[in-house]
């Protein structure tokens, strides 16, 4: 973020890195900045349904908590295809206290950053392995939990 916000870039890409992102979506995310949007989502599950596994429980309890929250649903809050606006990375380039997470999402949308989500189709992962165990994925879930319901309320940023 702040190399984009340096060099005056106009938009950031998030992908992860181990392969999963197509970057054949980028132009119509970028598209979706230009229309007004700060932030876009990459999602599995806009059109697509979530499957009935641990992990997506996590990403049902955190999607409901920024439901609750914010008012608005965001159905794949942990993807990491994202892109950002030039206001959106000027902000995250100028604060420690943002990272590309889920409750700084939520955070952000009480703020009146504007949150829109367009269907993507990921990849299996082709590189790297997760660092999700379950132990560490319950413990990630239940911080973005608790984050979105009572931390960020007293956030700065």
């Amino acid at each position: 973020m702040m190399y984009a916000a340096e060099n005056g870039y106009d938009a950031a890409v998030q992908f992860d890195g181990d392969g999963q992102h197509n970057a054949e979506y980028v132009a119509d995310m970028l598209a979706l900045t230009e229309k007004g949007y700060d932030i876009v989502i990459g999602s599995r599950f806009l059109t697509e349904k979530k499957p009935h596994t641990m992990r997506m429980l996590g990403s049902r309890l955190i999607t409901f908590a920024i439901r609750l929250t914010t008012g608005k649903r965001i159905t794949d809050p942990t993807s990491g295809l994202r892109v950002y606006n030039r206001s959106t990375t000027l902000r995250y380039a100028e604060s420690t206290a943002l990272c590309p997470e889920p409750d700084t999402l939520a955070f952000l949308m009480r703020k009146g950053v504007k949150v829109t989500e367009t269907q993507v189709t990921m990849n299996e992962r082709f590189a790297g392995k997760s660092y999700f165990t379950l132990i560490s994925s319950i413990k990630y879930m239940t911080h973005m939990f608790v984050s979105i319901l009572l931390l960020q309320w007293f956030r700065m940023g």
